[in-house]
């Protein structure tokens, strides 16, 4: 068990919770399989198609030489369902074909049963051709998500799963999608005149963030999107190098420049990023910097997930790598969803609850102390940290259990917790006569903070889950 000889006030309470051993930990399973399924769709695009299957054919045979499976769908046979079976539980998904992104010049109305898809051949004989209006078809994000409905477009309806079934796509979890040559994936839209516009650097990040947004909702690991031809490679790097985060698996393609790199939040996804930047590509858009490479997700997340030995995917860059893995380990963490843990998401005072509860296996609380945590996750976790005297809520009858909690916060219901005697010394001079003080204090002399800077401790600051699991790790070590 957990208990650290300090923890004083809880002695009894925790050799009264003895019998129940540690709650069990669950290591999410985000792993890439051994032989990894790669599908390859390749659309219509009129006379382009065969240069398009000869360059997919170059990232199949990439994918083989790195151990993976190859699924290939290409036009004029890349239908919708014959795409659909093709992609279901692939690792990595790349694309050919035209793109049709928001913003664009067509519409003034994110038309999402036909933007952030993929052009397909709405049958298997109308050979390579085109012309969206008769023989392709945008299936776009409603239409991968499996949303679409009846009052969509007729096209997508009828072509792109709606009346045979709208369950959509079904890769495997933590999954690559990559965008080669595809217009508005990495940003650059249809210029086919100079004195077309540029995109502006927002449009290009709406582009990415909107393209990127079906997969990311699918459980897609990263989103890389890139018109330097170099498709086969960043699968090459997707498949052997599984425990490098897709951060430094993006800056490794052709089309990366520091310099020009523009990052962001995903607006719609918590813990993703966007990122862009504008270069020049020879003789592509009249010789102009365009957006051609980009890259959506997490960019600690790694492709294989598990695979590395790691209990979640997004951890490999983390200062507090160790630690994390000691609270999973300990059955403290089960992460935030989908394999990840989410380091840098900020520590809600539920979560805090569901820490402390399973690290000092408290029992279960024989009273509802609060009103306003029922029926969430954290409830029966919240009322034992009540029981145990370690918290008193936010209010008489409130925990405030969405509530963010700040660092005097932390050294609060670790000081609690542990019990810890008065400190003989005041280590730091920007607490003095904070509420929070008298419990700052003794865990800096107990060792489990040395504070954010000389002298410092930044009481208002809030602490992230990468943060939370050192501070745990200390108190018990």
């Amino acid at each position: 068990m957990l208990v650290r000889a300090r923890a004083l006030a809880l002695t009894l309470v925790l050799a009264a919770a003895a019998c129940l051993g540690a709650v069990p930990g669950t290591r999410p399973d985000g792993a890439i399989a051994a032989a990894p399924k790669v599908a390859i769709i390749v659309g219509p695009v009129g006379g382009l198609t065969s240069s398009y299957r000869n360059s997919a054919n170059r990232v199949a045979d990439a994918a083989v030489a790195a151990g993976a499976t190859v699924t290939k769908a290409y036009s004029p046979s890349a239908t919708w369902s014959r795409v659909r079976s093709a992609v279901s539980g692939a690792s990595v998904i790349v694309y050919f074909g035209h793109g049709n992104g928001f913003p664009n010049p067509y519409s003034s109305t994110e038309n999402r049963d036909r933007v952030n898809g993929w052009g397909l051949n709405r049958t298997t004989s109308n050979g390579d051709s085109d012309n969206w209006s008769t023989t392709m078809v945008y299936c776009g994000e409603k239409a991968l998500l499996g949303t679409l409905v009846s009052t969509e477009g007729a096209a997508q309806w009828n072509y792109c799963g709606g009346k045979n079934g709208t369950d959509g796509i079904s890769p495997a979890g933590n999954f690559t999608m990559v965008y080669a040559q595809a217009h508005y994936a990495p940003g650059f839209g249809e210029r086919y005149q100079e004195s077309d516009p540029l995109p502006t650097r927002s449009e290009a990040q709406q582009r990415v963030r909107n393209y990127s947004y079906p997969v990311l909702k699918l459980g897609a690991g990263g989103y890389i999107a890139t018109a330097y031809s170099d498709a086969h490679e960043i699968v090459t790097r997707v498949l052997t190098q599984t425990s490098k985060p897709y951060g430094d698996i993006f800056r490794a393609g052709d089309g990366y420049a520091a310099s020009r790199l523009v990052t962001m939040n995903h607006p719609d996804v918590a813990g993703a990023e966007v990122w862009v930047q504008r270069t020049t590509i020879a003789n592509f858009h009249f010789g102009d910097p365009d957006y051609w490479y980009a890259f959506a997700g997490d960019p600690d997340v790694t492709p294989g997930g598990a695979d590395d030995g790691l209990p979640f995917s997004d951890i490999a860059s983390s200062p507090f790598v160790d630690e994390i893995i000691w609270m999973a380990d300990e059955g403290i963490t089960l992460g935030c969803g989908g394999g990840r843990f989410c380091p840098k998401d900020s520590v809600s005072r539920g979560e805090m609850a569901s820490f402390l509860a399973r690290a000092f296996a408290l029992p279960v609380a024989s009273d509802d102390y609060f009103t306003d945590d029922d029926g969430l996750s954290h409830e029966d976790n919240i009322n034992r940290l009540a029981q145990a005297g370690i918290t008193t809520g936010c209010s008489q009858t409130e925990f405030c259990p969405h509530g963010l909690v700040s660092r005097g916060q932390m050294a609060s219901f670790l000081d609690r917790a542990l019990g810890l005697p008065v400190a003989s010394v005041d280590y730091f001079s920007d607490d003095d006569g904070t509420a929070h003080e008298e419990a700052i204090n003794p865990v800096a002399e107990a060792s489990i903070t040395t504070g954010c800077a000389p002298a410092m401790y930044c009481p208002s600051g809030l602490v992230n889950r990468q943060q939370m699991a050192a501070f745990l790790y200390r108190a018990f070590h």
